[in-house]
């Protein structure tokens, strides 16, 4: 978080977790997005959201879901909605591009 508030941009986690991290790429973005809503730092929030849009998986998908609503994340919460309509793996295109 301390990197966003000196450089204004979304560190490269994978630097910042080391060779061996202890928790997956998601599970940091998930808490660095809780610590930017406790903070109020809604530029941080909007970027960890939009990271998460990104990633999300049948692994994270009920996590992303209590996430957004516990931090009030409605793009979130749309790419929930709409990654749980789709039935195929093929349709998942539409989305991701």
């Amino acid at each position: 978080m301390l990197l966003f508030i000196y450089s204004d941009k979304l560190p490269d986690l994978y630097d910042v977790m080391g060779s061996t991290p202890m928790c997956s790429y998601t599970v940091m973005v998930q808490h660095l997005l809780a610590a930017a809503d406790l903070y109020n730092l809604d530029r941080l929030k909007t970027l960890c959201e939009s990271r998460l849009c990104e990633e999300i998986n049948t692994e994270s998908v009920a996590t992303t879901l209590a996430l957004a609503e516990q931090h009030h994340c409605p793009q979130l919460k749309a790419i929930w909605v709409l990654f749980g309509s789709i039935t195929q793996p093929s349709d998942r295109s539409r989305i991701y591009g």
